[in-house]
């Protein structure tokens, strides 16, 4: 079984989460003002981005698919929005929108935790297995 969610942002998210992400990484865009954002879908979805300064001139700045869904990723945790860390999360463009769809796969194994040689295990006390003490 798999559950799939979709979120879908505005160009005005698109762009926020693109300029605060590369704030965050000391990354500079060219000065000016977000004229339009597009998508180029192929292999790859690329984001184009147009820029234009106080002379009217224009900038295209071409952000590669990983950036704008770590970007996306990162508006989301800024805003508290949860996001399954086991999902595979994939950037999509819907109805000429940038589309986070995230696919959370229930027939996985669960991650097991291990314990280490050197390390004694709790027998009993609080966060005790409760199958383990009810034997």
């Amino acid at each position: 079984m798999k559950e799939l969610r979709c979120i879908v942002f505005t160009e005005r998210e698109v762009v926020g989460a693109v300029i605060d992400r590369r704030r965050k990484r000391g990354e500079a865009l060219p000065a000016g003002t977000v004229e339009s954002v597009t998508f180029k879908t192929g292999e790859a979805i690329e984001t184009v981005m147009e820029i234009k300064d106080d002379y009217g001139k224009i900038t295209s700045v071409d952000l590669p698919e990983t950036e704008v869904a770590a970007a996306l990723i990162g508006f989301c945790m800024g805003r508290r929005i949860p996001l399954p860390v086991d999902a595979e999360k994939t950037l999509y463009v819907i109805k000429d929108a940038a589309t986070l769809i995230i696919t959370m796969n229930f027939n996985k194994a669960p991650r097991l935790v291990s314990t280490t040689t050197g390390k004694k295990r709790r027998t009993g006390g609080p966060g005790t297995d409760l199958a383990r003490s009810l034997l």
